[in-house]
């Protein structure tokens, strides 16, 4: 089960500020989703993942990788909140 979203965040549209978080920064990118196979633990060890959902890129912060690489439109992610 997924943690993402239950700190009521909602994914943002992307604009210059987070985008600009990525730049320069390593890219960690996800495996194909199955959340139906994956536990996460529930440690806290933020990462801002960014999600594609047909053209409209957009950013959330996840409590971690594993819960980040869990949403089935996430496409990598970074570590650290989004800013």
């Amino acid at each position: 089960m997924s943690d993402v979203g239950m700190s009521g965040q909602t994914p943002t549209p992307s604009s210059p500020d987070i985008s600009q978080q990525f730049e320069g920064a390593a890219l960690t990118q996800c495996p194909p989703a199955n959340p139906a196979n994956n536990i996460c633990t529930a440690q806290y060890e933020p990462v801002c993942v960014k999600t594609k959902v047909g053209s409209v890129v957009s950013y959330r912060t996840a409590s971690n990788a594993c819960s980040a690489c869990n949403i089935p439109e996430a496409i990598g992610y970074t570590k650290g909140e989004c800013s």
